[in-house]
């Protein structure tokens, strides 16, 4: 069955409450142990007053998208794995190309905190094309959800990009080349929270600064953010149906939550909260045993009435240098 792009693209969402039990959740899906997301006590002595969500929770918001298609419903077909691999038989659809998440970019107005109720509306962006040499013509397609609280107030602005190929895209391989497993680093976190966010004097144009964001990536993890975020689609869930109905080598993890990791080290390195803009490109898979490097490159230092800023390129590659995603970022620094 053919991954609709219309299927990936967020509906509206009438109700969505940023609860305690769920940022908690998030966090642990993306591997954040900072106390800003769970320790109530932690969190009222902050400059928030209370505990707020990570960079990439508007994402949870799926859960609460009646018309999102990638979650099971009691009484109605799902496509994964049932009594066999691919519960819906008709094959039909499998002709032409291939529809996937390609992009998404996130600005952030107001810090979202526990207690906010939600209200989300998306709307049509843009649409455009490109020729690719292996897939033939690119259409993409923007859909833009204003996620605003009870007073109607713009807390996030989220532009999704799905890209729908002419031919259907060749499914990878997991890479052959030897692994010394060995030499491989480990997960990184900082000593201590809060950190200490760096001052605009200490940071200058083209430094770096990268993080091991997750070391051989269990699909346990994978499940646990499809729980945390609401995706359920069987390419990250369902090893019968992704294997043998749709011949990949295994599942793969959610962009998203490669996103999540990208912003946990983002927001270990300047702060809580720092991120006024946030956007990736979805480049390849990543795959269970992964182990993945986010690093961040500082472009610019500014200012934008009176806030210094800084502005990054990001990137999160595997265990052989390949480029996962690519993304940019802004935040906000102290002088």
């Amino acid at each position: 069955m053919r991954l609709r792009i219309k299927d990936m693209l967020p509906q509206k969402i009438d109700r969505f409450p940023v609860e305690q039990g769920h940022v908690r959740m998030f966090a642990q899906a993306i591997g954040d142990p900072n106390p800003i997301y769970q320790d109530a006590a932690y969190a009222r002595a902050s400059e928030f007053g209370g505990i707020i969500a990570p960079p990439t929770f508007t994402e949870a918001g799926l859960h609460y998208d009646d018309h999102f298609a990638f979650r099971p419903r009691i009484g109605q077909p799902w496509f994964g794995s049932g009594r066999e691999a691919c519960s819906v038989p008709d094959k039909e659809e499998d002709a032409g190309g291939t529809d996937m998440h390609a992009e998404t970019h996130l600005t952030y107005h107001i810090p979202l905190r526990v207690g906010d109720v939600l209200h989300g509306v998306a709307y049509k962006g843009r649409s455009w094309e490109k020729h690719g040499a292996r897939s033939g013509k690119l259409t993409f397609h923007e859909s833009i959800t204003e996620f605003r609280n009870e007073q109607d107030l713009l807390m996030v602005t989220c532009s999704t990009v799905g890209l729908t190929t002419e031919r259907k895209v060749e499914q990878p391989a997991v890479p052959a080349e030897p692994r010394n497993l060995a030499a491989e680093p480990k997960a990184e976190w900082p000593a201590g929270y809060p950190v200490r966010r760096p001052r605009a004097g200490e940071l200058k144009v083209g430094q770096r600064h990268a993080a091991v964001v997750v070391d051989n990536l269990r699909r346990g993890q994978i499940m646990q953010y499809a729980g945390a975020a609401g995706d359920f689609s069987p390419q990250h869930t369902d090893e019968v149906y992704n294997t043998q109905s749709e011949g990949y080598p295994s599942v793969f993890a959610h962009g998203m939550l490669n996103m999540g990791m990208l912003g946990r080290m983002l927001t270990d390195w300047l702060g809580d909260a720092c991120l006024t803009r946030f956007g990736v490109r979805f480049v390849t898979q990543s795959w269970p045993g992964d182990t993945i490097t986010a690093a961040a490159t500082v472009t610019a230092l500014r200012e934008e009435n009176g806030q210094p800023l800084v502005d990054l390129d990001l990137v999160s590659t595997n265990q052989y240098g390949r480029p996962i995603i690519t993304g940019y970022a802004t935040a906000r620094i102290d002088r």
